[in-house]
């Protein structure tokens, strides 16, 4: 019984551990899109270029994105994109007053 319940709460915790991690999420931009392969070639923030596959082919769609934009993608344990996410930076902030 004891061997039992120690294989069924290692078991639990790899699962908790494998579903804690299922997805990454990266900030980029779009360089490339493949519609014909589904792929996105995706460059990190530090410079990194991708080639990944999207998990469905709707995302493109979805979204609306093309090459240059600035996007969150995520990414999940087999390496395929699940969610895009357009990143909209705020307008920066005018200065009104006179500086002293």
């Amino acid at each position: 019984m004891f061997v039992l319940t120690t294989i069924y709460l290692l078991w639990t915790t790899v699962v908790a551990v494998l579903t804690g991690e299922a997805a990454t999420t990266f900030a980029g931009a779009i360089v490339g899109i493949d519609q014909a392969q589904r792929t996105i070639t995706f460059q990190t923030m530090e410079g990194q270029t991708w080639a990944l596959a999207l998990s469905n082919s709707n995302l493109l769609k979805k979204e609306q994105v093309a090459k240059g934009d600035r996007v969150r993608i995520e990414v999940d344990l087999s390496g395929k994109i699940t969610k895009i996410t357009k990143i909209t930076e705020p307008p920066s902030p005018v200065r009104t007053d006179p500086i002293p």
